[in-house]
Order: C-alpha cells, then sequence, then structure tokens
C-alpha cells in the first residue's frame, strides 16, 4: 500500500520541475533508519551443564551443554566425547553433538550427528503442521506433534508426557519411567528399558546428578566439572 501511495507522488513531479528542486536546495543525507528492536524473550537461557564422565573412579570424557537465545527461541547445543585410554592408547571412542531449538518450550528441531568408534550417524527432526517429522539412518518418520527427543535437561517431558525418540537412532524410543522425591524438593527419575539410567533434579528443575548403566555393564556416572 506504502508503494502505490508513493509512486502517484513521483509521477506529479516533471523532470525538469525534480531537477531545478535538486539544484535548488542542498541535499540532505537520508537519515539511517533506527536499529531493530530485539524479540522479547520470557528469560534468560538456563546456566550451562559441565560433566566430567567417570567411570569406576576414572574420568573418560566429557559432557556439556550450552545454552543461548535466537529471538524466541533457546538453542541448546549438547556435546558428549566419551575417549577411554588404557596405558594412554585411546581404546573406544564416542563422540555425540546436538543442537535442539525450543520456542516457549516446546520442541522446534534437532540436528545431530553421533560418531562411535569411526561409525557415523545422522539424525535430524522439526516439528510441522503434521507432526514431528524425523530422518534417520532407517529413513523417514512422523511422529505426533508432542514428540521431543530424549534430552536429559528436559524432565518435563519424562513419564510420558511426551513421545521420546532417539537423536541417535532416528526411532521413537521404548522407555519405562518411575519418580520419587529427594530432599529439599528434588525429584529423581529413574528411566528403564533402552535406557538404563538414574537422573536427579533440584526443586527448581536443575539437572544435578546422572548415571548410566554402560553397553558393557559398568555404570558410569557423572561429576560436575
Amino acid at each position: 500500500m506504502f508503494a502505490r501511495r508513493l509512486l502517484p507522488s513521483l509521477l506529479a513531479i516533471a523532470p525538469g520541475a525534480a531537477l531545478a528542486q535538486q539544484r535548488g536546495r542542498p541535499r540532505r543525507e537520508q537519515a539511517p533508519a533506527p536499529p531493530a528492536e530485539p524479540e522479547p524473550n520470557a528469560a534468560p537461557p538456563p546456566a550451562d551443564y559441565r560433566w566430567r564422565v567417570m567411570r569406576n573412579g576414572t574420568e573418560i570424557g566429557s559432557h556439556t551443554v550450552s545454552f543461548s537465545l535466537r529471538g524466541a527461541e533457546l538453542l541448546a547445543v549438547s556435546d558428549v566425547s566419551v575417549v577411554p585410554r588404557v596405558l594412554g592408547v585411546v581404546v573406544y571412542r564416542f563422540e555425540h553433538r546436538y543442537t535442539e531449538v525450543t520456542r516457549a518450550g516446546r520442541f522446534v528441531s534437532v540436528r545431530s550427528r553421533q560418531n562411535r568408534n569411526g561409525s557415523i550417524v545422522d539424525v535430524s527432526a522439526e516439528a510441522g503442521p503434521g507432526g514431528v517429522s524425523i530422518r534417520g539412518p532407517e529413513g523417514m518418520l512422523t511422529l505426533a506433534a508432542n514428540a521431543a527427543p530424549l534430552s536429559w535437561w528436559e524432565p518435563a517431558r519424562f513419564g510420558g508426557a511426551a513421545l521420546i525418540f532417539g537423536t541417535t537412532t532416528g526411532r521413537l524410543m521404548e522407555l519405562r519411567w518411575t519418580r520419587a522425591a529427594l530432599p529439599g524438593g528434588g525429584t529423581r527419575w529413574r528411566c528403564q528399558g533402552e535406557v538404563d539410567a538414574t537422573l536427579d533434579y533440584s526443586a527448581d528443575g536443575r539437572w544435578v546428578g546422572y548415571s548410566v548403566i554402560g553397553d558393557d555393564g559398568s555404570t558410569v556416572s557423572y561429576l560436575p566439572a
């Protein structure tokens, strides 16, 4: 509408008159446009998580989760690196990095890459009008709109609140959940099935503890870095 109103005004000025006007008055520089206002956000991003990955009292890797804002969206970047060594030689390598986007607590998208001893698996998923579309090593899968990845810092998804899919498989996960209260108002979640893990959260929802049974039957736990 603005362009339609402006065009007749420009045509009403004859070329000669326009040139005379330009010669008769000094040229004024156009004022710069004011900077765009940033989108308001409900809250600042959560504090990052930094963990040491421990097995039998020995540190074997790290797990960090960093948060940032992109307008009204929250970006969480999870980076796991597990490289146990024997006599200084790396005997196993597991690396998993993924970026998850949420908006007002709702899942938007995720991009994941896993490297297990040189075997690479890419998984991506995005929420849309028809549900959550997932692309993994086994092809495409569409889940209901309440589907979300298994992200340990998001306990609101546990206990059947969301359909959980794996960011290392691209498949719907079969998990069983139990919940118990901790002193001080915290919560302990126990996850069984494809993953056997115990997770602790403080009264304000912060992730404060984690242990999981590894592929070899050993217990892997997290300590704050």
